[in-house]
């Protein structure tokens, strides 16, 4: 079983929008903002399957948030559209907020990756310290159609834990919301918007992992206008940032290295 996660739970107020977050380091009230911070956005908008690798990345002395968008985590309202590029707006927002003058890496998962490319497109702009890790990035070209997506749906969790079924009753009470989501992401175009990415890129998924092939990754690199590319396939399918979070993070803590020395 991965390390239970002692997060800290917050509320931000941004331009527009409030925004509930998992904080990953409790005795950190008030961190220093040149410290190197990780920016978690989960898939389908389920963040506790992300919190192992929070965990991990929380041992190696890195300060990391799981961003609760579009909201599905607690009651109330708060957080942004159930929309990948909405949910990536909010989350730029979210960086900007904290006035962070350190290196951060923004790093979503399946869905999630969408989100943090568009949020790492907004804040490209105004961080020059800024590094972005797609892992498990969705769709590919003809799974952005429900009948191939359900086809690679029967082998994607193929590695995957049992335990991870704990996010399945905030799935089914928030489906709407979730469905949502997961029509943006099909509508979506991340081949095309990597273009315009100026920032270090890191694409990594299950070797496993039906949704986020080898080739898919490579030929993301390819699209990517980014000044560094890394492909790193891990162990496990689909939902890795949970059964393999040690891997992940040594990868994100990579990706967080080279945050610190661009300019």
């Amino acid at each position: 079983m991965p390390t239970p996660f002692l997060a800290h739970e917050t509320w931000t107020t941004t331009r527009s929008h409030v925004v509930h977050a998992y904080l990953s380091d409790p005795s950190v009230d008030q961190p220093s903002p040149a410290a190197p911070l990780v920016v978690i956005l989960p898939g389908l908008g389920l963040p506790r399957y992300t919190f192992p690798t929070a965990e991990a990345l929380s041992r190696r002395g890195v300060l990391c948030t799981v961003l609760d968008l579009p909201g599905f985590g607690a009651a109330g309202r708060h957080g942004s559209q159930p929309d990948v590029h909405d949910i990536g707006r909010v989350a730029a927002e979210w960086v900007e907020a904290q006035a962070v003058t350190g290196p951060v890496v923004v790093l979503g998962h399946s869905t999630g990756s969408q989100a943090a490319l568009a949020a790492a497109l907004s804040l490209q702009e105004t961080h020059t310290q800024l590094g972005l890790v797609m892992a498990g990035p969705t769709f590919t070209p003809r799974q952005r159609r429900l009948g191939p997506l359900a086809a690679a749906t029967l082998t994607a969790y193929r590695r995957d834990s049992p335990a991870e079924l704990m996010v399945v009753p905030t799935a089914v009470r928030e489906l709407t919301g979730v469905w949502s989501v997961l029509r943006s992401g099909m509508r979506d175009t991340p081949d095309e918007r990597l273009r315009k990415l100026r920032v270090p890129l890191v694409l990594t998924a299950g070797e496993a992992d039906s949704y986020a092939p080898e080739d898919w990754l490579h030929r993301l690199a390819a699209a990517s206008g980014s000044p560094t590319v890394t492909v790193r396939p891990l162990p496990g399918s689909h939902n890795n940032p949970y059964t393999h979070p040690e891997e992940l993070a040594d990868v994100v803590l990579d990706a967080v290295t080279h945050a610190s020395t661009a300019a």
